[in-house]
């Protein structure tokens, strides 16, 4: 199932219409090829239509006065329309632009009319062609249908925010991964858990949540009692100053000179409130719901002492830690005030708290394990979350609070790869790893082989665990997905293709030795699939994929992906009905349905989840997606190589290349590409670094774009071959050098010329 293909044709007279059109289409998530977008200047246009027409999945041919001298468009017309009717390719639909008799061969195909001069004409017509291009249930429709929080399916539950306040079911759920990785966790040493979207840094926070801790624990002899409160982290009041990281220096306190040290200061406050908040209120759930043995009688007096030091008053103490937390709440309205005052209205108000910094904190924390004689021993950990929010004045206050933290309180932090940080900290220490903290990175590699195992393991007691949350028969996760022993191709045919790999004819490969031939078999096989599946033009059979070693291996050590791929084959397999204790099987055909089903949605949702770039990184994917597919159906020895290599990855520090290492860094942060263990890419932490220059593009997206998930083999590439995809107008030129590169040919003679079409 790979993405909508959208070819338009159009005379050109007609071209800025077509345009339009175009990016409206893209808008709507569908990859659609038009020349004035696509061709440049000494650009092969007959390959370009012939691969754009073949390839499609809907051919919108726009008809007006002018189609009938456009010499290159009636190629497009005769070829469009034979390759539906012989070769069952892509669906022709007519549009017409104005009242010009249509031939008697495109009469079927007329579908609608479109007014260039009317706007709400082209809305129209776009909804209309959506209707007819996208199937009825799209990719993005069906995940979404399947995941849905009302649901009865048992892998719905996608988020940690679920688990807020059913620490009942996170005890249930959770499946902690490996044990270096719980080691380091319930350790007093800070740790960094760094990972992209997806991989579990929201869920491993809150296995140490107190709530859920305690429950997770209970009845375990000799456990060890931690206290962690989780805090979600934001820019907090500098918000309210009406200053945004895209209008900002990135180190906002020296952009705004002499203001610069209050801002900082209440901002330092600020957090420490919100620290001291999330400790209380996670001890108010705890004695409420008798989580650990402190009696409510304990509340009232812990309330008045905690009063006392955070407030200094002398009467009309809090008698409850809900009280407490409505005082701490005003302190947050008068610095949000404060702001707002002194940087959006130009006043002088007087600074509104000025007693909120780290030792208050610290005395907190020994009040309570004075308070309350059972966590006397505990180790207090503050649970902080989506540390990339943060600007970089606000992460040296974090990072304060990780060099000075222990032996009072552990700090726990997590962040997405490739993002933003500094090393630097409020008091003007260096934040050093090893010696400061411990980083964890959450990205499996599933090439490892003792990550593999790992991974797996971890995979298997989450579907355990989702099994026992939603009261059905505990199934083993090969129980629950078993592979697909039917051959997906001819076995005349596969061996005609591993042949043809092997440089041999059919008869020369049989006649080798059987232990030859059992080695090349093996070495060759799954490409010889993809070749086989993908041969000739127009439509051809999907990959399959099923079985739990299959799905997890192209989950590429992402939990979610896994998670995902086995909520939509559950929906497909059940609906909305659950099934029979006995048939809680998922059938290798809906596990590879809702593989592709998955693929998709992800790729098309990278308009929409990724801020700014999120078009550029999907049409970036799509066009190496396309290269390397280019390969895996071309190469003569090494066609499995989604493994990107880049020769001179120096030249990313140039001012030339900043729109590749932009893409670069977000694809890293959003999980679109994984570096070696799941190393932040591109991105180090000083400029004077060496840079990475191996990404590889994560496994899920291997059904959408059609390459193989297994990266044997490198594809190198060069700095100035990856940014000409970036450059308007130039993709087509570029995905056509790149492919002879990465294929070791010479590129296709240069004929046709951009936009030619008489």
């Amino acid at each position: 199932m790979s993405i909508t293909h959208i070819y338009i044709s159009h005379a050109g007279e007609d071209a800025a219409i077509a345009a339009q059109l175009a990016q409206h289409l893209r808008n709507a998530g569908h990859e659609t090829k038009v020349d004035t977008y696509d061709l440049s200047l000494g650009d092969n246009a007959i390959t370009f239509m012939s691969d754009g027409i073949a390839n499609a999945h809907t051919v919108v041919i726009l008809f007006s006065q002018h189609s009938a001298s456009a010499k290159w468009q009636k190629l497009e017309i005769d070829s469009a329309v034979w390759n539906e009717v012989a070769q069952s390719g892509g669906r022709c639909i007519v549009v017409r632009l104005d009242g010009t008799d249509v031939p008697p061969v495109l009469g079927p195909k007329v579908y609608g009319k479109l007014d260039p001069k009317d706007r709400s004409s082209l809305r129209s017509l776009v909804d209309a062609i959506c209707a007819v291009a996208v199937p009825r249930q799209t990719a993005s429709s069906v995940v979404a249908q399947a995941l849905r929080p009302a649901s009865r399916n048992p892998f719905r539950h996608l988020r940690a925010e679920f688990f807020e306040n059913r620490p009942d079911l996170h005890a249930k759920a959770f499946a902690p991964p490996d044990a270096l990785t719980v080691g380091a966790l319930e350790e007093m040493k800070p740790c960094f858990l760094e990972g992209s979207r997806g991989t579990g840094k929201s869920m491993l926070l809150l296995s140490l949540r107190a709530r859920n801790f305690a429950l997770r624990n209970r009845g375990t002899p000799n456990a060890r009692r931690v206290l962690g409160f989780y805090l979600k982290l934001t820019r907090g009041a500098i918000c309210n100053a009406g200053i945004s990281s895209a209008s900002a220096d990135p180190d906002l306190p020296d952009a705004l000179g002499p203001d610069a040290s209050p801002l900082t200061d209440v901002a330092g406050q600020e957090i420490i409130i919100q620290v001291i908040e999330s400790l209380l209120s996670e001890l108010s759930y705890c004695i409420r719901h008798r989580l650990f043995s402190c009696h409510q009688a304990l509340e009232k007096p812990l309330a008045k002492a905690a009063d006392s030091l955070l407030f200094d008053v002398t009467k009309n103490r809090a008698a409850s830690l809900d009280e407490i937390l409505e005082k701490l709440a005003d302190c947050h309205k008068r610095v949000a005030e404060f702001i707002r005052r002194r940087f959006i209205y130009g006043e002088r108000p007087a600074v509104p708290v000025a007693t909120f910094d780290f030792d208050q904190l610290k005395r907190v924390v020994k009040l309570v394990r004075r308070q309350v004689p059972s966590l006397k021993d505990s180790m207090f950990v503050v649970l902080l979350d989506e540390y990339e929010n943060l600007f970089p004045y606000q992460q040296r206050i974090v990072n304060g609070l990780v060099k000075l933290g222990p032996p009072d309180l552990s700090v726990k932090i997590a962040k997405k790869l490739g993002t933003t940080d500094t090393s630097g900290t409020s008091t003007g220490q260096e934040l050093q790893e090893t010696h400061d903290y411990t980083r964890l990175p959450l990205v499996y590699d599933v090439e490892s082989a003792s990550q593999w195992r790992v991974y797996r393991e971890l995979l298997r007691l989450f579907v355990q665990n989702m099994c026992r949350c939603e009261n059905l028969e505990v199934v083993d996760a090969d129980q629950l997905l078993p592979e697909d022993n039917q051959p997906e191709v001819l076995e005349d045919r596969l061996r005609l293709e591993i042949a043809r790999l092997c440089k041999v004819t059919p008869e020369e490969f049989d006649a080798r030795p059987e232990e030859w031939r059992r080695e090349k078999w093996t070495y060759y096989r799954e490409a010889a699939i993809y070749r086989v599946l993908f041969s000739g033009k127009g439509r051809h059979a999907e990959k399959r994929f099923s079985g739990f070693n299959n799905l997890a291996f192209l989950s590429s050590g992402v939990i979610r992906y896994f998670q995902e791929i086995l909520g939509v084959a559950y929906h497909l397999t059940f609906g909305i009905e659950p099934p029979e204790p006995a048939q809680l099987v998922l059938s290798p055909e809906h596990q590879s349905t809702a593989a592709h089903f998955v693929s998709q949605h992800n790729l098309t949702t990278l308009s929409r989840n990724v801020e700014r770039h999120g078009e550029e990184l999907k049409y970036f994917l799509l066009d190496l997606g396309d290269c390397l597919h280019h390969k895996l159906l071309k190469h003569t020895s090494e066609p499995e190589a989604a493994r990107l290599t880049i020769e001179d990855p120096e030249r990313l520090a140039e001012q030339a290349m900043e729109p590749l290492k932009l893409l670069l860094t977000i694809g890293t942060r959003e999980g679109v590409f994984q570096t070696k263990e799941g190393l932040a890419a591109f991105k180090p932490k000083h400029s004077s670094d060496p840079q990475p220059s191996e990404f590889n593009i994560c496994r899920i997206y291997a059904p959408v774009l059609e390459i193989s998930p297994r990266l044997r083999w490198r594809t190198s590439v060069t700095c100035s071959a990856l940014v000409q995809l970036l450059l308007p107008g130039n993709r087509a030129r570029a995905m056509q050098e790149l492919k002879g590169v990465i294929v070791k040919i010479k590129p296709e003679s240069q004929q046709g010329q951009l936009g030619l079409v008489p």
